[in-house]
């Protein structure tokens, strides 16, 4: 062969090679995974995505998650849920912008996986204890989804039980947009008291104590039903506030919640008050952090036999403490009557204290200046199932960095803005004595007769009523919320509950005198005795109106608490 004409052929043989190289690159380069987040309603049903008009099939991974293999779209793609002859039942009425690599975990007729949610400035600085983990547990603007799965035995004995304090070992599954966490054998219960008489239920996530596994550094964890809350925004706009004036919180945010491959609902999430939260809360995370007791107050324990309530009134008697209105969540030891002994010194220190106590004195025993921040904030948000109100939803962290210095941390913030247990004239009041509770619960009543706290106090109420909890800062904020939101509470507002509604008769239990020895002058003035309450609406109960004279809109309560604070001191800054 001459040599002109075999290398003719040497390099036809390497472009053909090259080209066959090159070609097999790009079709695979054009292939993408393409991952989505649903359940079909039957079993003979399957998931699909419709890229420029060519259907190709996905296949279940984590028992809500699908995923294939599929071209990069030209055009457009969308999702769709498959019949058994492969006709679509349900498609997406929308078209996805083409994806260049493999998609995050999108969510089942979703227009879109990030929103653009407004953050609320820091209008004070983190109190001194504070020294939280940087923690990836609430991702601002976006909505994980949370499947539980398991027994269904064990699931069905949990929600045929509800009042029944019991628990049941099943596992669960985060899905995140990027990133797939799997936890096996974790302790699932009901959370709550009240709520556990409503349709939509809540729940308690354990994962072991002892483990290594842990979800961005936490182990506990409570999904909140919002079924109290027709907004779905009250508990976001709190506990953001919260964060905003530097108070020790969890932080909250939204997921999807599944349960053996079924979609429940749209749920709170937020972290549980027990190790390691305090490490991650004032230690950075330390593992070795000993922390000190923290006590919850609950107002009281269903069926105690003792009459007294956790308004941290002093008793001599120690056995009044563990009677079950006070709970231990977490401390060197649990439950025993000594481990209220720090409880009770504070709540002696308190009965004995009086207008001329030095600060500093108050100081050694209670965070004032973060105990001072709480109250205002009960007040301004309308806690109306907190401390002053119910003696109730709060907790006190004996701060073993600080030789016991006592630290309030507010919790369960669904009863504010607008939604209220007690009349609510005197919520949305501007002068700061006709809260419930001001002037009648024990640590206020003395506390500020303080002329200096009573300032401080004053001074902030009216302070972070111009700069911060007014119409001008916290209706934008509020708008993103409700934009990023609304498509899941109409999707929660469509699905099927597990529950059943089953509300006590208003008369007994806590509020009532039934034996027990508790009865209505237990509690602060006001509280309402009307249980009847016009429904709501997704928007009504944001934007008003409420046609209720028990009930106000998020942002209606706003406007008028600030309005009515504003006028009680005459519109300037307080300088007494």
């Amino acid at each position: 062969m001459p040599l002109i004409l075999a290398r003719l052929v040497i390099d036809s043989d390497i472009i053909l090679a090259l080209v066959f190289v090159w070609t097999f690159h790009i079709s695979n380069a054009k292939n993408i995974t393409y991952s989505l987040i649903a359940a079909p309603f039957s079993a003979d049903q399957s998931l699909a995505v419709v890229i420029d008009n060519t259907t190709w099939p996905l296949y279940e991974t984590y028992g809500i998650i699908y995923q294939g293999k599929a071209p990069i779209a030209t055009t457009g793609y969308y999702y769709a849920i498959l019949e058994n002859d492969k006709q679509p039942n349900v498609t997406e009425a929308f078209h996805r912008t083409p994806s260049q690599n493999d998609t995050v975990n999108e969510f089942f007729n979703r227009t879109s996986e990030y929103h653009q949610v407004l953050s609320l400035p820091q209008m004070l600085p983190p109190l001194p204890s504070i020294n939280r983990i940087d923690t990836n547990l609430h991702i601002q603007g976006q909505i994980p989804t949370i499947h539980i799965w398991g027994n269904a035995s064990a699931v069905k004995y949990l929600h045929e039980k509800p009042l029944e304090d019991i628990s049941v070992r099943l596992n669960f599954t985060y899905i995140g947009l990027h990133n797939v966490q799997t936890f096996e054998d974790v302790k699932v219960s009901l959370a709550g008291r009240s709520s556990r008489y409503l349709p939509k239920l809540s729940y308690v996530l354990k994962i072991k104590n002892k483990s290594e596994n842990n979800l961005f550094g936490f182990k506990n964890f409570k999904l909140r039903a919002l079924g109290m809350d027709p907004s779905y925004i009250r508990e976001y706009v709190t506990y953001s506030v919260i964060k905003s004036v530097g108070l020790p919180a969890s932080g909250f945010s939204y997921v999807r919640l599944f349960i053996n491959n079924k979609p429940v609902g749209f749920y709170g999430l937020i972290e549980t008050f027990q190790d390691p939260w305090l490490a991650n809360e004032f230690a950075y995370g330390d593992k070795d952090y000993q922390s000190g007791f923290l006590y919850q107050g609950i107002t009281i324990k269903e069926n105690q036999t003792i009459p007294v309530l956790s308004d941290l009134s002093y008793s001599s008697n120690i056995s009044h403490y563990s009677a079950g209105e006070y709970k231990i969540k977490a401390g060197p030891e649990e439950n025993s009557d000594a481990d209220y002994t720090d409880l009770q010194k504070f709540t002696k220190f308190v009965f004995e204290a009086n207008s001329s106590t030095d600060s500093s004195q108050w100081n050694k025993h209670i965070d004032c200046d973060g105990f001072i921040r709480s109250m205002v904030l009960e007040n301004l948000l309308g806690f109306s199932d907190a401390y002053m109100t119910l003696a109730n939803n709060y907790y006190l962290y004996n701060n073993p960095k600080s030789d016991g210095q006592m630290i309030f941390i507010s919790s369960d913030l669904d009863t504010s803005l607008g939604i209220s247990l007690f009349d609510m004239t005197m919520m949305i009041s501007g002068n700061y004595t006709e809260h419930p509770g001001f002037t009648f619960q024990p640590l206020t009543k003395k506390f500020f007769s303080h002329e200096a706290f009573s300032t401080s106090y004053q001074r902030m109420f009216m302070n972070l009523t111009q700069i911060l909890i007014n119409p001008t800062i916290m209706n934008p904020f509020i708008d993103s919320i409700v934009e990023m939101i609304r498509p899941d509470v109409e999707w929660d507002d469509k699905l099927e509950r597990i529950g059943e509604f089953n509300i006590p008769p208003v008369g007994g239990g806590q509020n009532s005198s039934d034996g027990d020895g508790l009865g209505l002058d237990m509690f602060p003035p006001g509280l309402r005795s009307d249980w009847s309450d016009v429904p709501q609406t997704f928007d009504s109960a944001i934007n008003g109106p409420t046609n209720s004279s028990t009930m106000e809109s998020v942002k209606g309560f706003i406007l008028r608490k600030s309005s009515a604070i504003l006028d009680f001191y005459g519109n300037n800054s307080f300088n007494k």
